[in-house]
């Protein structure tokens, strides 16, 4: 039997909370479902470098919120268009990686609705060979999380624009994401089926294949209460969707109207911890000061932004201005992008 639980919030870091408090806390012998949307977000996989996935200029400029998950995989995007799943469920021997189980529901929806959709690698499913479902999975103790994206009509421009960085700018061992050719469910199903049939088709099926469906679990207080410990102490803290990451070595250069800049940075758990600026630019002032200023920054567009504020930049790089140097950092080259996650 599966229990739904009940999640009405649109809220990125308390989803993700919601989840870690179900696997943990809520009754061990039994099996959860948690159906849920968020607002629109980047969702990081556990061991990547927030840094190297995510298009920070656009996310700013869109308010687009950053969240690292427990699980592995790659960084996707969230919007109200975008169906997530998640089951919590006893682990069974050698089920971790086992997507067939949990993406079964899924295939079996859609295929009674007379969509051709198929599992066409380990944890992706596809329609035509373009992808519409990520999945990745987390253990912890004798209990398995295993949560999906459902892309049912999503803003597909806002996916290419928001992952879209420059591979090239930043080395690090964060685990990078695979980028594939994406496409909604939506424009795949009968004119008449909107998100909430296909909702609660998605749900019986569920309860078909799982041994029937319990009373939905209602969150009480000491549950709320729980959950917002874990998404002000996890999942709504900087340390943890951009500290967390990898440390990784950055290389830009840019050549502008007064000169070339080259800037080098070696950031450690989000922390610019050396910083180095070349070029030919003609600066008026020690660069090795604007260097110093940078040295224990975060790595975070709006910190360097204030903490630039307070630098006359334009004298140490002959004219070259303060948004020059963070879109020499942050910015994204508009050839580079991809319709892909």
């Amino acid at each position: 039997m599966v229990i739904p639980v009940l999640n009405p919030s649109n809220d990125p870091p308390y989803n993700l909370a919601l989840e870690e408090y179900v696997l943990r806390r809520l009754d061990p012998r039994q099996d959860y479902l948690i159906l849920w949307q968020n607002r629109p977000a980047v969702i990081v996989g556990r061991f990547q470098n927030t840094a190297e996935e995510v298009n920070q200029p656009y996310v700013d400029g869109h308010g687009v919120s950053v969240v690292r998950r427990l699980s592995g995989g790659g960084a996707v995007y969230h919007d109200l268009g975008n169906l997530n799943f998640t089951f919590i469920v006893q682990r069974e021997p050698g089920g971790f990686n086992d997507f067939h189980r949990f993406t079964l529901p899924v295939l079996e929806t859609l295929k009674s609705f007379g969509v051709p959709a198929e599992r066409s690698s380990r944890n992706d499913l596809t329609i035509e060979g373009q992808k519409f479902s990520g999945n990745a999975q987390y253990v912890s103790g004798g209990r398995l999380l295993h949560h999906g994206t459902i892309l049912f009509d999503s803003d597909l421009d806002a996916v290419a624009s928001v992952l879209r960085v420059q591979p090239d700018k930043i080395e690090s061992h964060g685990i990078k994401s695979v980028r594939s050719r994406v496409t909604n469910v939506r424009p795949y199903l009968p004119a008449a089926i909107g998100l909430e049939e296909f909702i609660a088709r998605l749900t019986a099926e569920v309860g078909q294949q799982g041994g029937g469906l319990g009373p939905t679990y209602r969150l009480g207080e000491e549950d709320e209460l729980g959950v917002e410990g874990l998404r002000r102490e996890r999942y709504a803290r900087w340390q943890w969707n951009y500290g967390d990451s990898p440390a990784f070595a950055l290389k830009a250069r840019r050549r502008f109207a007064q000169g070339s800049v080259e800037m080098r940075l070696d950031v450690h758990e989000g922390v610019i911890r050396d910083c180095r600026i070349y070029g030919d630019f003609l600066g008026s002032r020690d660069i090795g000061e604007l260097e110093a200023a940078l040295r224990g920054q975060r790595f975070a567009l709006q910190g360097l932004r204030a903490t630039l504020a307070e630098q006359s930049v334009e004298e140490f790089l002959g004219g070259i201005g303060r948004e020059d140097l963070l879109d020499l950092l942050f910015g994204v080259d508009e050839a580079g992008g991809t319709d892909a996650r």
